[in-house]
């Protein structure tokens, strides 16, 4: 009696160990791949480009008294481009 399973001698079981064995495979390929396209460093949404704000250091330097209010203002025109 032949049993059409056993064909390259290679009984059911292990056809099926076999085909498991391919999905997991790439299942653990599409899971690498999800996990590098996920870790992708996203470009932070308000970074600086260079340096603190010139706006912020010209506050703080109000604040603190070192300028007064119209070479505040004077600056302040400057940076933003008011005249």
């Amino acid at each position: 009696m032949t049993n059409h399973w056993a064909s390259y001698g290679m009984d059911w079981w292990m056809w099926v160990l076999m085909i498991l064995g391919i999905l997991g495979f790439w299942v653990l390929v599409a899971a690498v791949v999800r996990s590098v396209i996920q870790a992708e460093p996203s470009a932070p949404e308000s970074t600086p480009a260079s340096g603190p704000d010139p706006l912020r250091l010209l506050d703080e330097r109000l604040a603190r008294g070192e300028i007064d209010t119209q070479e505040y203002q004077h600056t302040r025109n400057v940076l933003t481009g008011f005249r």
